[in-house]
């Protein structure tokens, strides 16, 4: 469907330039432009808009007669009025796409009253992780590794010990090795992954454009675990991850770990996003576990406004 001169929405824009604007405002990697050719490779249509306080990136996500908008961790606004143009562009996007109602996050310097008060109502359950766990890398390497536990900085430097090595790869090939790794997870935990082929389609989308990075830890040749990590240039992203049950004792996850993130400051990134955990007041969340675990590297909390919903009816 073609789109008028007036609109604010294009699906093809200068990469570099969106990318730019985006990360120097604080957005996420999930309205990169890199995130959005992972997207177009599994079929989906795109769009970027964006105005002087705000830019999206959009996805049309249609199940037969259906359709809807979601822009992940987005829109990025940097005022109010501006995430209020945004809203009403997106809106005009979701009608001429023929969307029954768009699903946002928005990372804009506003309340959940603001949202409430724009036609947002929260959704059932967060797409994304309302609340994360980031670590500032900005300070000496000796500093980023005085602030992981005592366990974790045994196990990293005495890795070696346990002939244990981890390497980075740029090769989407080595997906094969990080699927070996979520196979057994989920064979020994019940987890459901996605398909093969969405991790395949994301380790070609992203790392012919410097935005991933596999990262595989062996044990006398023998990979025992694996992760593929995002990247933009202030952010590392801790993304999939897994490790083979009968080599648990080696820790190898968390020599993997540590070196994915002492490699992000030496690359120049300035956060590492450790992606999703729980609140501090609840001991039964599901993931309470892996973030105690995420928290041994140092670090502190991050919140979002979650994910919202509302219609795209016809009129104002």
């Amino acid at each position: 469907m073609s789109l008028s001169l007036s609109t604010p929405w294009q699906q093809v824009i200068s990469d570099e330039a969106w990318d730019r604007r985006l990360f120097t405002h604080g957005g996420h990697f999930l309205q990169s432009s890199h995130w959005a050719a992972f997207q177009r490779l599994n079929g989906r249509e795109v769009y970027f808009g964006s105005g002087d306080d705000w830019q999206c990136m959009a996805v049309v996500e249609r199940a037969g007669e259906n359709a809807r908008l979601y822009c992940p961790y987005g829109p990025v606004a940097v005022t109010a009025e501006g995430l209020a143009e945004a809203v009403r562009a997106l809106l005009a996007l979701g009608r001429q796409e023929g969307a029954g109602f768009i699903r946002s996050e928005p990372y804009a310097p506003v309340t959940r009253d603001d949202l409430l008060a724009l036609g947002h109502q929260p959704a059932r359950r967060n797409m994304q992780p309302a609340l994360t766990w980031v670590q500032d890398l900005r300070k000496t390497r000796d500093e980023l590794i005085g602030e992981f536990a005592a366990n974790i900085r045994n196990r990293y430097r005495n890795a070696y010990k346990k002939d244990l090595a981890v390497a980075a790869s740029t090769d989407p090939a080595d997906v094969a090795i990080l699927l070996d790794m979520i196979h057994d997870v989920a064979s020994n935990t019940g987890m459901q992954p996605h398909d093969d082929d969405y991790y395949r389609k994301q380790a070609t989308a992203l790392m012919e454009r410097d935005a991933a990075t596999i990262y595989v830890a062996r044990h006398r040749d023998r990979p025992v675990a694996a992760s593929i990590v995002y990247d933009s240039p202030t952010t590392r992203y801790y993304a999939h991850s897994g490790s083979l049950l009968e080599a648990r004792n080696l820790h190898s996850g968390t020599v993997m770990l540590a070196t994915m993130v002492l490699d992000a400051q030496a690359r120049g990134q300035t956060t590492f996003d450790f992606v999703g955990a729980a609140p501090a007041d609840e001991p039964d969340h599901p993931w309470a576990g892996f973030t105690q675990f995420k928290q041994s590297f140092g670090g502190e909390y991050r919140a979002y406004l979650g994910t919202w919903e509302m219609p795209c009816t016809d009129g104002d």
